[in-house]
């Protein structure tokens, strides 16, 4: 059987979502060591790639990933393929899926070209549905396939069981079998994974479920070998070509001792080959001293994250984060700058219980804290998450609308026609404690944290504070006001200009928008950036250009009131 399997990533603005493909690596190598007559899997990254290869041979099966940065782009391949070549199998696999089984009809009915669907975990689910295929086994026998969910003759079929590899060791390393190596060429990001598994059960995440609730580690030898191999390939690379970070998918780096030596690997390599100078990776959210012990032993390459979401008690049971310590989360920032670490934490708009109040409280302590940088987000309505389902978005009343994700749109040709093709995610701008016009507010205030607070591009300011024992908020909030002031009506106009941009971008229907984005002229205009940008970056780009001036004379005015 000839299986080929695609981790399809938008490439026409630029990279979106630039990482190896290693999980899809993982899926072909577990198939592979099951089954070892089975010829080599073809794996695909890129989307010109796919195409090409679809003018010259045809798979007798085509897996693709199914994550929020790349599902429209895969269901838009799977269409076509079904369309010019019923005959062969489609399979999709990942996180962006719903979790009640009324839901998950739903999603397979409005994509019909999907013949199965693999939940959760994919590498022992894979093999067995291969195994069933070769044998021709009936609908009944497949079903009773763990992790598969498929749509027959509308009728549903669902496993009840959902398994788990208990043993890590059972898959093989993409990386040291070569796998991979086509794509350690310097344009991709190295990732690899050191656990799997999230002790937390985040309402907003996917790893939320009981499913991933227990942490299995990888042998310590394959990751210090994942390591070595990464770091001598990116070192071979031409000069300009080379990579000098790598992404680490755990959820929880640092918080298990396990970490520590993983590490020690790293820091070898550094002392060795100076790679990777930059760790990118979610830290844990407890176990705060192993988290910066971690990040010690790696020069300072980690960005400890010491995420909070929301440090408000009602909004934190809410999301079902009470287990998650907030003082420890406050105490990084300051521990991180005394090795030298920079640090940052993340806070989500709009999430249950929230208000312009809490918003703005979590914002105050996380400044005043030392953070280096804040990442303020908006809660995105993920399918597959406890927030996701249709209950909890009506216990909380929960507004939501729709937008394009930045960088991910495109326009492809598939079997000899070109389609266009965007993602679009679906973002919650108002609830039962939030309304829109405080919504907006808090946007407001998020650009102003953005400009003035990240990046230390004020430090001077930021010094003569400390000296004078102002707490930096009390700066920052002073800005917020100030900014309405007559005097200050040009830089009142770019955050006039941001807020009317963030109601611009939002879509009432997602199927308005969805043929939109159909359109190859409006996708040229995403790609241009005239549609479709990151707006916090944006408007932060242009105080830093055309508004530099207005910014500084509000910074001046504001520090000499204080």
């Amino acid at each position: 059987m000839r299986i080929w399997l695609a981790d399809l990533t938008y490439t026409q603005q630029m990279i979106a979502s630039d990482f190896v493909p290693a999980a899809i690596g993982m899926i072909a190598e577990y198939l592979e060591k099951k089954m070892p007559d089975q010829p080599k899997t073809k794996l695909f990254k890129f989307p010109e790639n796919l195409s090409k290869e679809l003018q010259h041979e045809k798979p007798d099966l085509i897996g693709f990933s199914n994550y929020v940065w790349n599902s429209s782009l895969g269901d838009a391949y799977m269409k076509k393929i079904k369309e010019i070549y019923p005959e062969i199998i489609t399979v999709s696999g990942g996180p962006n899926f719903p979790t009640t089984e009324k839901e998950q009809l739903n999603y397979l009915k409005k994509k019909p070209w999907i013949d199965y669907y693999i939940v959760k975990e994919g590498e022992h689910a894979f093999f067995r549905l291969i195994e069933e295929l070769k044998k021709k086994s009936s609908i009944d026998v497949i079903a009773e396939v763990p992790n598969i969910v498929f749509l027959k003759n509308d009728k549903l079929y669902v496993h009840k069981k959902i398994e788990r590899i208990m043993d890590l060791s059972a898959i093989p390393s993409p990386y040291l079998s070569g796998k991979l190596d086509g794509f350690l060429d310097g344009k991709l990001l190295p990732i690899i994974q050191t656990n799997r598994g999230c002790p937390f059960s985040c309402t907003f995440c996917t790893e939320g479920q009981s499913y991933w609730s227990k942490v299995r580690p990888k042998q310590k030898e394959v990751i210090e070998g994942e390591v070595s191999y990464i770091a001598d390939r990116m070192n071979n690379l031409e000069s300009d070509k080379k990579r000098s970070d790598l992404y680490i998918a755990d959820s929880n780096f640092g918080m298990y001792k396990e970490d520590l030596d993983t590490c020690r690997a790293i820091a070898k390599e550094q002392k060795k080959t100076g790679y990777p100078k930059y760790i990118n990776v979610s830290t844990g959210k407890n176990k705060q001293e192993r988290v910066l012990e971690a990040a010690k032993i790696v020069n300072g390459g980690i960005r400890v994250n010491a995420s909070v979401q929301s440090m408000d008690p009602k909004v934190q049971e809410n999301i079902k984060r009470k287990n998650i310590s907030s003082s420890q989360i406050l105490d990084v920032a300051l521990k991180s700058s005394e090795i030298g670490a920079n640090s940052y934490s993340e806070v989500i708009l709009s999430l249950p219980g929230d208000t312009t109040e809490k918003h703005f409280s979590s914002l105050e302590k996380l400044v005043n804290a030392g953070f280096t940088n804040l990442a303020m987000y908006q809660l995105m309505i993920l399918p597959g998450t406890e927030l996701g389902s249709d209950l909890i978005k009506e216990k909380y009343k929960m507004s939501t609308k729709y937008r394009v994700l930045p960088r991910c749109f495109g326009t492809y040709e598939i079997l000899g026609e070109n389609i266009s093709v965007a993602e679009i995610e679906e973002i919650c701008t108002h609830n039962n404690t939030l309304s829109f016009n405080d919504y907006l507010e808090c946007r407001k205030m998020d650009l102003i944290v953005y400009i003035f607070f990240n990046d230390s591009l004020f430090e001077e300011a930021s010094y003569l504070l400390k000296k004078l024992n102002i707490p930096m908020w009390d700066w920052l909030n002073a800005i917020y006001k100030n900014s309405s002031k007559p005097e200050f009506k040009k830089f009142n106009n770019l955050l006039n200009d941001f807020l009317e941009d963030s109601e611009k971008e939002l879509w009432t229907k997602e199927n308005d928008l969805r043929k939109f984005t159909q359109n190859a002229n409006n996708i040229g205009k995403y790609i241009t950036g005239e549609f479709g940008s990151n707006l916090l970056f944006k408007y932060k780009t242009r105080s830093l250009t055309t508004d530099l001036k207005n910014v500084g004379e509000l910074a001046i005015f504001t520090t000499t009131q204080m």
